[in-house]
């Protein structure tokens, strides 16, 4: 390759290569280990640094990066970049490609100066000019538009050269030189990083388009080019219904190579967004159709793993010793403020938390909530949450309540003393209704009669020693849709907002997310307790509203588990009390 620094010049005078060299900054470590000569050691150093930099879209990228620290940094540059100065404008530099890197390098440093800018654009724009590209060589044709890409940037950024080289791009599109995804990616790029791009120029990139489309000339490429149409239709503020209707129908060609596999949803769902964006009806029916048939073929099986140590099981035995204490010396009430005191549950840090294996960064993943459903979260990975929940939480209450029930500390007329005694449940709430005649409630007299079956199941589950299914839906049902009842109402005491004034002056509840975030109440319920609020009843975890209003619960996922989250939700609610109550 070189074997000094003079053969290192001349390597880099006939290096006209568009693919980025790895061995170079190698062999130049191996000629400084070798150099006595400090001076030319220097040089080699930085020389090596200017080849460890490169750029991708306009920005400097280091070789390596590890946190906030890269290799190598601008500050290794410790002659205020004079050698890189006096190569981006020495005469006997003919070679573009590397004259156009040393000026870049000075434009992105502290001794940036316009001048700099500018040459680096004049020796990207002639190295680019004067490349030839050999015909579906996808290497040399990514490097192109790589270069492309800085060169684009550096214009924008100074307002220098900007139609020469959108219009150097549109002489390529008609050639074979430049592969067909490479053009659709410039393209797109110039679209989404150009400040003002003449309009003439989006209609030739609009026209082109068209005419791939309308010729089939990359149809490996077909949905980038009707992406890229549908852009420009919403750039120029005209119709993209024909566009959007065709890569539904590109999408539903794709499903047919995965019939077998819930990978297929994924294009049905893409095939949808977009003829709902055409307005296309009968095509919105008939996707919705396939997605519901598709179902079907859904499998998803559970993984099961046990694991043990000493230090879990002597928690385990703590927590029967502790609980058996508990339910048989305390009384009800002390049980009933240990359930909304105890650290049962995770901490609120823990709901955005997902264990995720690195193997999940090198595949594609898909979320389907409890129906089958394609879900929207961009979470994906494992709920550490609900691990907690499942693995320790349930098994806390499991103690408590089956103990408690059996030593009859916990049941429905103790539940509804504690209700009534410590909670503002039982406090009576006055309104005025349409004829102006005040009418007057309290909670308990919606929530207990659903505490009553479930306290009757359960006592029919512990004496026949079994979990029922059908036995808590009642129960369960009710008091899912309670609580933001509930919620609403705790709102209102506090002077939290609960309804929302439309543009057009109608008024509307707010949600039940909405509500919860309030600041109000996130400064007097405790953090912990407004996670686990969301981890019951919102798509942060089993999304109770929404399976139960909808119907998506089967009764395998009813169970007297469910209740015990329930009633520590509302125990956890209730423990305030107003000076006023609403009116």
């Amino acid at each position: 390759m070189f074997e000094n620094l003079e053969k290192y010049y001349a390597f880099l005078e006939k290096d006209n290569s568009l693919i980025r060299s790895y061995g170079i900054s190698n062999k130049l470590n191996s000629i400084i280990e070798k150099t006595e000569d400090e001076i030319e050691k220097k040089i080699l150093s930085y020389e090596m640094f200017f080849n460890d930099l490169n750029f991708e879209k306009g920005k400097l990228i280091p070789k390596h990066s590890i946190g906030e620290k890269s290799y190598p940094e601008l500050s290794l540059f410790d002659d205020n970049f004079e050698h890189i100065k006096s190569r981006a404008t020495s005469e006997d530099i003919s070679n573009p490609r590397n004259k156009a890197k040393y000026n870049h390098v000075i434009w992105v440093s502290a001794e940036k100066h316009i001048d700099y800018a500018k040459r680096a654009i004049d020796n990207y724009f002639t190295f680019l000019k004067n490349i030839s590209l050999p015909k579906d060589d996808n290497l040399t044709n990514r490097g192109f538009a790589l270069n492309y890409e800085n060169l684009f940037i550096l214009s924008e950024t100074i307002n220098y050269k900007k139609k020469e080289i959108i219009e150097f791009l549109i002489s390529h599109l008609h050639k074979d030189e430049l592969n067909g995804y490479q053009k659709y990616s410039i393209m797109n790029f110039i679209l989404s990083e150009g400040k003002k791009v003449i309009n003439k120029y989006v209609e030739d990139f609009f026209d082109y388009s068209k005419s791939v489309i309308d010729n089939t000339l990359y149809p490996d490429f077909s949905k980038e080019y009707l992406n890229l149409l549908i852009r420009i239709c919403s750039k120029q503020g005209v119709s993209a219904k024909e566009y959007q209707n065709k890569l539904g129908d590109f999408h539903i060609i794709d499903s047919e190579k995965h019939k077998e596999s819930f990978a297929v949803h994924d294009y049905y769902i893409r095939a949808l967004k977009q003829y709902q964006k055409a307005g296309n009806k009968e095509k919105v029916e008939e996707v919705t159709l396939l997605i519901e048939k598709a179902k079907d073929n859904l499998n998803f099986k559970s993984i099961e793993s046990e694991h043990s140590s000493p230090e879990l099981q002597k928690w385990w035995d703590n927590l029967k010793a502790y609980t058996t204490e508990l339910t048989d010396k305390g009384e009800s009430k002390e049980i009933y403020e240990y359930l909304i005191l105890a650290k049962i549950f995770p901490k609120a840090d823990v709901l955005d938390k997902k264990v995720k294996s690195v193997t999940m960064d090198l595949v594609s993943t898909m979320n389907f909530d409890i129906n089958r459903n394609v879900s929207s979260s961009e979470n994906n990975g494992i709920n550490e949450y609900n691990i907690h929940i499942q693995n320790f939480s349930l098994r806390h209450l499991w103690l408590i309540f089956t103990k408690g029930l059996k030593n009859q500390k916990i049941g429905f007329k103790s539940l509804k003393d504690y209700f009534e005694n410590h909670t503002w449940y039982g406090e009576d709430i006055i309104s005025t209704n349409a004829d102006g005649v005040k009418e007057t409630f309290n909670w308990l007299d919606l929530l207990m009669p659903s505490f009553a079956s479930y306290f009757s199941q359960s006592e029919i589950d512990l004496k026949e020693n079994k979990n029922s299914e059908t036995g808590y839906i009642l129960s369960i049902d009710s008091l899912v849709l309670k609580f933001e009842g509930v919620l609403r109402s705790f709102s209102r005491n506090i002077g939290a907002q609960t309804i929302d004034i439309k543009e057009n002056g109608t008024q509307e509840r707010i949600s039940f997310d909405k509500l919860i975030e309030n600041d109000k109440i996130k400064d007097i319920i405790p953090e912990n307790d407004i996670a686990f609020f969301k981890f019951i009843f919102t798509s942060e975890g089993m999304n109770l509203r929404n399976n139960i209003a909808h119907c998506f619960y089967k009764p395998k996922n009813y169970s007297a588990a469910v209740m015990w989250l329930l009633t520590c939700a509302f125990l956890k609610l209730g423990n305030y009390k107003f000076n006023k109550i609403e009116k």
